[in-house]
C-alpha cells in the first residue's frame, strides 16, 4: 500500500460525526482525498499489516474499544496481534477510525482537528513518518 506526497488517504466510517469532521478537515490538507469506508471496502490483513508498519503500532491499538463487537465478543479475551488482525479485518466495524496518511505520515484520529498536523507546515513535526 503506497501513500501518495499529494494525497490523503482516510480509513473512516462515514456515518461517524468524529470520521465525517475529519474527512472535512482533511480537504484542506489536498484536495486529491481518497476515502475508504471501512465498512464498506474489506481491509485485508495484508493491508492492515500495512497500516500498522506505517504507524507504528500494534493491531491491539487498532481496536475500538467502545464499540459492541469488542465488548461483546472480545473485551477481557487475551489474543495474540495475528488473532487481533483476524478480528479487526472480520469485524471491521471494532476497528479505530479515522486513520488517516498524507504521504508517509499517518495518525490514529482522536479529535478531528488534529488531522491538520499531517501537514508538514502546520508546525507539528515529530509525526513519524
Amino acid at each position: 500500500m503506497e501513500f501518495s506526497n499529494r494525497q490523503v488517504t482516510i480509513f473512516y466510517k462515514p456515518e461517524e460525526k468524529k470520521d465525517k469532521n475529519t474527512y472535512d478537515l482533511a480537504m484542506q490538507l489536498s484536495e486529491h482525498i481518497l476515502g475508504i469506508d471501512v465498512l464498506k471496502q474489506k481491509i485485508t490483513e495484508t493491508q492492515l499489516i500495512e497500516i500498522l508498519n506505517h504507524l507504528k503500532r500494534t493491531p491491539a491499538d487498532l481496536v475500538d474499544k467502545s464499540s459492541d463487537t469488542y465488548i461483546k465478543k472480545y473485551e477481557g479475551v487475551d489474543l495474540t496481534d495475528d488473532d487481533w488482525i483476524k478480528a479487526l479485518t472480520a469485524n471491521p466495524e471494532m476497528l479505530f477510525t479515522p486513520i488517516v496518511f498524507f504521504g508517509k505520515r499517518g495518525m490514529l484520529v482522536d479529535t478531528p482537528s488534529r488531522v491538520l498536523d499531517l501537514d508538514p507546515t502546520h508546525g507539528f513535526n515529530d509525526l513519524k513518518t
